[in-house]
């Protein structure tokens, strides 16, 4: 009988059995962001480690399970996994340019990462409350973050993770005071390069299905009334509005309102 798969290499899985292309090339980096967390290092040194499909070790189930096999090894630098043929499978079907995507939580070593994914998407959107490079965030900030996190269970970051790389992420902040345990509020932040891909819509789908795992009975979102994108995901969602802010964010000395948006979990 196989030994059950271990638990760093599931999200590795999980974006196997999302795969559609016949052929996928992935560099060491984008296989350890899938993951979040580092390859060993037989990984780096040894063919053998990606060509075997016995047990003890059990990290090969995460594509093999999905029927795909390692054709091709660069150490340290790339690998590339084939799908095995299938009896009527029409190969003309397979869009050879789709985009594998992830969704997980933040691991420990996603913390600089996630502080590049979030100054980039500051950088390029009209309608975040930061400029970049005004937190000044490190990767020990975060990490302490992420252990209070741990403690709580009523905060998160959820990272959609597409082809290896870094596409947006959701941010779930809950509250340590007892009577407000029950809500949380939200933002979510999508890559420019990915966006209308369908990859907000899978951060909220996510976030409220966390938000239901862990408790959290209502979800908050605030969205700047002229960010109609955002309107339009959250609205799609079911939440509805609280109220405005009138007047509430001042950019190159222009005004703009903010809706409170809100969703009762069931």
């Amino acid at each position: 009988m196989s030994k059950k798969m271990e638990k760093k290499y599931i999200p590795l899985a999980e974006f196997f059995q999302s795969a559609t292309q016949n052929e996928i090339t992935l560099t060491y980096e984008a296989i350890e962001n899938i993951m979040g967390q580092a390859l060993p290092n037989a990984a780096y040194l040894n063919l053998s480690w990606w060509k075997k499909t016995k047990p003890p070790l059990t990290h090969y189930q995460s594509w093999f399970n999905a029927n795909y096999n390692v054709i091709d090894v660069q150490l340290g630098q790339s690998v590339t996994f084939s799908r095995l043929k299938q009896i009527g499978n029409d190969e003309n079907e397979i869009d050879e340019n789709t985009q594998t995507s992830i969704i997980r939580p933040i691991e420990t070593e996603d913390a600089r990462s996630f502080i590049r994914l979030q100054e980039q998407i500051y950088a390029q959107s009209e309608f975040e409350y930061y400029e970049p490079n005004v937190q000044h965030l490190t990767v020990q900030v975060i990490r302490k973050q992420m252990a209070e996190w741990r403690k709580f269970k009523k905060h998160t970051i959820l990272l959609c993770i597409v082809n290896g790389e870094f596409a947006g992420y959701s941010r779930i902040n809950g509250h340590k005071e007892q009577r407000l345990q029950h809500a949380a509020t939200m933002r979510i932040g999508v890559l420019e390069k990915y966006e209308n891909t369908g990859i907000g819509t899978a951060l909220l789908e996510n976030s409220i299905k966390w938000a239901k795992q862990n408790g959290v009975e209502r979800l908050e979102a605030v969205i700047m009334s002229h960010n109609g994108r955002a309107i339009t995901l959250f609205e799609k969602q079911n939440f509805t509005i609280e109220g405005k802010k009138k007047h509430s964010v001042k950019i190159d000395n222009n005004y703009y309102d903010e809706v409170i948006y809100s969703k009762l979990i069931n």
